[in-house]
């Protein structure tokens, strides 16, 4: 495993942690503390603002209540972007010559949490393109460089793309993924940004199994996946119909 892993279950290993977290900023993912007041849990919103691996911490935007903490008070916090969402606990970090000034200070920092966990937001169909139709992709990086590969599944959030090569350096950074052309079976062309979020390498057949989150859409190609992926439903359909018959 080359790439940091998105899908269910927990990120433990400190480098991937703070991969997470600074991907979280660059992606401007919709980050907010668990509060709880009496029998009511609400989520508040907060600003992501950085993180500093070499002291440990996270540092988010003041928020009043925060303010209030005493030093290593936990709080859990969560974030989520398109189809994916995180949630962890970490304690307030505040040393004993910084506490006289931790009540007015407009940033707040938070250790690195030892454990993220992680769960996909199974709210769309997806569709497995695998055994119906062959359906290219071009993959493009950040560098200008260009990988070509094949759809198995997608969904209006995301998709799974096969790419008959070893990119375990090439995508070594999930970041490096930018944008993604997809050619769909009726000659229309979806183009949309891309975040890589799971990659699994097949040594044995040279093959890398990529698992990508869409963002920034236009909302033309929302329709035309909508409407694509309505049109290989209803094939799937006939298809198990005429089957039963």
């Amino acid at each position: 495993m080359n790439s940091i892993n998105l899908t269910d279950g927990d990120i433990t290993h400190r480098k991937e942690v703070i991969q997470l977290l600074k991907m979280a900023i660059s992606q401007k993912w919709a980050f907010s503390y668990v509060s709880t007041q009496g029998k009511k849990v609400s989520s508040v919103s907060l600003e992501l603002v950085g993180v500093k691996a070499n002291e440990g911490v996270f540092t988010v935007g003041y928020e009043p209540r925060v303010s209030q903490m005493q030093a290593s008070d936990p709080l859990m916090f969560r974030a989520q972007s398109g189809g994916v969402s995180i949630i962890f606990k970490s304690n307030l970090n505040i040393s004993p010559e910084e506490y006289p000034l931790s009540k007015t200070s407009s940033l707040h920092h938070f250790d690195l949490p030892y454990k993220i966990a992680c769960t996909q937001l199974r709210k769309t169909v997806r569709v497995n393109l695998e055994a119906i139709t062959e359906v290219p992709v071009v993959l493009y990086l950040v560098s200008g460089a260009l990988i070509e590969g094949a759809v198995m599944d997608i969904s209006t959030t995301g998709a799974k793309f096969k790419v008959n090569q070893d990119l375990g350096q090439e995508l070594r950074d999930p970041q490096v993924l930018d944008a993604c052309k997809i050619s769909l079976p009726n000659d229309e062309t979806l183009q949309t940004g891309a975040h890589l979020i799971a990659m699994i390498n097949d040594a044995d057949s040279g093959t890398t199994y990529l698992r990508c989150q869409f963002v920034h859409m236009r909302s033309q190609d929302e329709e035309m996946l909508d409407g694509f992926i309505s049109n290989m439903l209803r094939q799937i359909e006939s298809f198990a119909a005429g089957s039963d018959s």
